[in-house]
C-alpha cells in the first residue's frame, strides 16, 4: 500500500518483526476514500457530464485518482502490490513491508502484509491477513462509509501468533476535500493477544480509539494526520490517554503519480515522550492492476 503501506492513525505495533521501528501506524492510499466516484476529486479525464444531446454521462472511475474519493475496499478484480520501507530516527532499526491486496467483490477485499527487518537482515518476519467487508457505503448523502475489518497473523521469527484485531474502518467526508477517518487496516480498535508475552506471560486485551483527518490538497495530492485518542484496558493491558500518557501523531502525504501508481511518505513521533527519539520515517509506493 517503494507503500504501502501498510503502516501512518497512530497504533500499537503488533507485528513483532519490524526491527524496533517505533509503532506509528500510517494510512496507505488504499485505506481512505469517499463514496461517490464522480464527486470532486474524481479523475476529470474519465468523468464526463451528460451531453447536450441528452446522452447519459459516462461512468466515473471505479478507483479515482483522488484518495479521498476512493472506496475503502478495492473494487472487484483490482489487485494491489505495495512496498514500504520504515526506519527509526537514527536508522538503527529498519524494516521492509511488502503488501498484496485483492478486491474479491466490490464489497469484500483481502490484504496480506509482510514485515521483516532490513538493517540486520532477517527474512523471517510477521505475516498478516486483513479482511474488509462493506457494512455501509453511500450513507448520509454519500458522505459515510463503514467497513468491518478483521486482522490476524503469525510471526515467523518469534514463532508466536499476532494479536487478533477487530474493528470498523469508517470515513465521513465533511466536505469534498476534508474527511474524518478511523480504524484503517492495522489500527483496528479491538486487539486480543493470542500468544503470551515472553516476559510477563500476560495476554493483553484492549480497545483503542484511532482518529485521522484527511485532506485532499490538490486533485492528486492527499494528506492525512493520524493519532490515537486513547487505549482502554480490558485485560492485562494499561490505559493510555492522549496528552496525559502518550500523543502519537503521524503525517502522511500521498501523491498519485499516475492512474495505477501511488507514492507516499510519512513522518511519525510521540509528542509526549521524547519526540525527537521517537521519530520514525516511512516511504512507499503502491501499484494497482485491473480496471480502475
Amino acid at each position: 500500500m517503494i507503500i504501502l503501506c501498510s503502516t501512518p492513525a497512530a497504533a500499537d505495533d503488533t507485528s513483532g518483526g519490524n526491527g524496533g521501528v517505533p509503532a506509528v501506524a500510517t494510512a496507505s492510499p488504499g485505506d481512505t476514500a469517499s463514496r461517490d466516484p464522480t464527486a470532486a476529486g474524481a479523475d476529470p479525464a474519465t468523468t464526463t457530464a451528460a451531453t447536450a444531446t441528452g446522452q447519459p454521462a459516462e461512468p466515473g472511475p471505479r478507483y479515482p485518482r483522488a484518495v479521498i474519493a476512493r472506496p475503502l475496499t478495492l473494487p472487484s478484480g483490482v489487485a494491489m502490490l505495495g512496498l514500504d520501507v520504515t526506519s527509526n530516527n537514527d536508522l538503527s532499526a529498519m524494516s521492509g513491508a511488502p503488501t498484496l491486496g485483492y478486491g474479491i467483490t466490490d464489497d469484500l477485499e483481502v490484504q496480506v502484509p509482510y514485515t521483516f527487518a532490513t538493517r540486520e537482515f532477517e527474512a523471517r518476519g510477521s505475516l498478516s491477513v486483513d479482511v474488509g467487508y462493506k457494512l455501509l457505503r453511500g450513507a448520509l448523502d454519500g458522505k459515510l462509509e463503514a467497513i468491518a475489518r478483521v486482522r490476524g497473523g503469525y510471526n515467523l521469527l518469534t514463532q508466536t501468533a499476532n494479536p487478533l484485531m477487530l474493528g470498523v474502518h469508517v470515513q465521513y467526508n465533511l466536505t469534498d476535500d476534508l474527511a474524518v477517518i478511523t480504524g484503517f487496516p492495522s489500527t483496528q480498535q479491538l486487539s486480543i493477544a493470542l500468544s503470551r508475552d515472553a516476559m510477563t506471560g500476560a495476554r493483553p486485551i484492549d480497545v483503542s480509539l484511532p482518529l485521522g483527518l484527511g485532506y485532499q490538497a490538490t486533485p492528486l495530492l492527499y494528506l492525512q494526520l493520524d493519532t490515537r485518542l486513547a487505549r482502554l484496558d480490558i485485560k492485562d493491558s494499561a490505559n493510555a490517554f492522549l496528552f496525559s500518557d502518550t500523543t502519537p501523531v503521524a503525517l502522511t502525504a500521498t501523491y498519485n503519480l499516475m492512474n495505477a501508481l501511488d507514492v507516499h511518505a510519512s513522518l511519525g513521533t510521540d509528542l509526549s515522550n521524547s519526540p525527537g527519539d521517537a521519530v520514525s520515517f516511512l516511504v512507499g509506493a503502491i501499484y494497482y492492476a485491473g480496471k480502475l
